[in-house]
């Protein structure tokens, strides 16, 4: 099949454009409403309530404003419900109290029965219009329909098709205006996903496709202590579409000795280059009472407590827009916490230092500010792949080379080396940006001459045989040495008494 084919291996060498895309998260859990069928992407916490709703204690809502409050950009949101889950609906009866047009909800879930829908006359002539009412909140007045079908059209265009979806049970007669009072939908439910339901999204094509580019993907709550077959789901999802993998350790009642065993058990698998674990919990204001969904117990003046994921990913978003690329861990400095005020557990240096040792990225409070210090994947593997930052630029570098290599396809093959020399300069070209902005580890002489730029491209006949080309293929081959992360910086300092005065 037609299409660019990238490969990634690791090349032996030292640990070691302003396209932001790869900053974005990918989140996947319950929200109050919203599409079940499609991720969609997400630029403020105003965007989420509109399209999913508003905070229950075990939705999305609060990790995905956690993730802005912190500094991200752009999320993506896949709402998951459980088989069972059911809309709710409503009749709306003509003057024989006979049903004239079904009202359903836009999706599943219990929220349907704050949804009031009251038939009102028409401002001009014969005919009807529907007003519709949010919790008793007037948030949409229709035009003057003068059919069923006319309203049917019409809704599906409107600004609330995403809450009602209206459709012709039978008949010939409209709905009455005589009952102007409102007809309430019924609740429907969102059949509580469980953990097939999380897998079988990962592992999906239709899912978050890799299509979507990079990113660092998490499934807010699910801990890599209770949740392990999640988490692997995760994993995998991460190897095959090139995204990293926030997790949080343990639940909020874990311990230090948990995290441990956690970030252990998730060495021994594939791809734990790919996984980066946080710990502990975090606490932040409770929502606001305008983000409360219906019926929920809105927390006003408190605080509630939630996993880390959202924090992290904010704060890798902040890094990599600061160093124009994911080479940058969202830790230290710049990840000092915006809308942080506490912690489930508090670390202390001692304990933070034991932690890092096994890959557990722990969130301190330094200088009277919450931060991460830490920027370990999982990996064993501390020669190739001892930071997160690491896979996240091959992350990066694979996903760039891809779309840059796409602008080739159905080139002629020509007999002097064009092709060859175009796809060598559109990748020396990319890769040099990265090296310029620190992402990749040079080489230096002793007269600090440039020896080696961290990268190689080779794009020739030695890999493109005359019998290879033949049937449409071309071969390029990329080397990257990436930078590592300064984790670790060792001060000495010595002091001496004085034996004159100082002038």
């Amino acid at each position: 099949m037609p299409g660019v084919n990238v490969t990634t291996a690791v090349r032996s060498g030292p640990v070691g454009t302003n396209n932001f895309l790869v900053s974005q998260a990918f989140m996947v859990g319950e929200t109050e409403r919203g599409p079940v069928d499609e991720p969609v992407l997400l630029r403020s916490t105003s965007d989420y309530v509109s399209t999913f709703g508003g905070y229950t204690s075990d939705n999305l809502y609060a990790h995905v404003r956690l993730f802005f409050d912190e500094g991200g950009t752009r999320c993506w949101v896949r709402r998951l419900v459980g088989s069972s889950a059911t809309s709710g609906t409503a009749e709306l009866n003509d003057v024989d109290d006979n049903p004239s047009l079904t009202v359903d909800a836009g999706s599943p879930g219990g929220w349907s029965s704050s949804l009031k829908v009251t038939v009102l006359d028409a401002n001009v002539g014969t005919g009807f219009r529907l007003q519709l009412l949010y919790d008793d909140v007037v948030v949409y007045t229709s035009p003057d329909f003068a059919s069923k079908e006319e309203c049917i059209s019409g809704i599906a265009s409107s600004s609330v098709s995403h809450l009602i979806e209206i459709s012709d049970p039978g008949g010939t007669t409209l709905p009455s205006t005589t009952n102007n009072t409102g007809v309430l939908l019924s609740p429907g439910n969102d059949g509580a996903p469980v953990e097939s339901d999380y897998v079988s999204f990962l592992e999906s094509d239709d899912g978050f496709s890799s299509a979507l580019g990079a990113g660092v993907i998490m499934a807010p709550g699910k801990d890599a202590t209770n949740d392990v077959t999640i988490v692997g789901a995760l994993r995998e999802h991460g190897v095959a579409n090139s995204r990293v993998v926030f997790v949080v350790a343990d639940d909020s009642a874990g311990t230090v000795s948990s995290a441990k065993t956690a970030a252990a058990a998730l060495d021994n698998a594939a791809g734990a280059s790919h996984v980066a674990l946080f710990w502990p919990h975090l606490k932040v204001n409770a929502p606001n009472i305008l983000d409360v969904a219906a019926g929920a117990t809105a927390p006003v003046g408190t605080t509630i407590t939630i996993s880390p994921e959202g924090y992290a990913a904010g704060a890798r978003a902040r890094a990599i827009q600061a160093a124009q690329g994911p080479w940058r861990p969202g830790a230290g400095q710049i990840s000092i916490a915006r809308s942080v005020v506490g912690m489930s557990h508090d670390i202390s240096p001692s304990t933070g230092d034991s932690l890092d040792a096994a890959r557990v990225n722990a969130i301190r409070v330094i200088a009277d500010s919450f931060r991460i210090y830490g920027a370990r994947s999982v990996s064993s593997d501390e020669v190739q792949w001892k930071y997160i930052t690491q896979q996240d630029t091959v992350n990066y570098i694979k996903a760039n080379v891809e779309r840059r290599m796409e602008q080739f396809m159905f080139s002629t093959i020509d007999g002097n080396g064009r092709l060859f020399g175009s796809i060598r300069a559109s990748l020396t070209a990319f890769l040099e940006t990265v090296r310029l902005a620190g992402g990749l580890f040079e080489a230096y002489t002793d007269n600090n001459q440039l020896l080696d730029p961290g990268y190689s491209v080779k794009v020739d006949s030695d890999i493109n045989p005359l019998t290879q080309l033949a049937t449409g293929m071309v071969k390029a081959e990329v080397g990257i040495r990436v930078s590592g992360v300064a984790d670790l910086i060792n001060i000495t300092i010595t002091k001496s008494n004085l034996t004159a005065p100082v002038i």
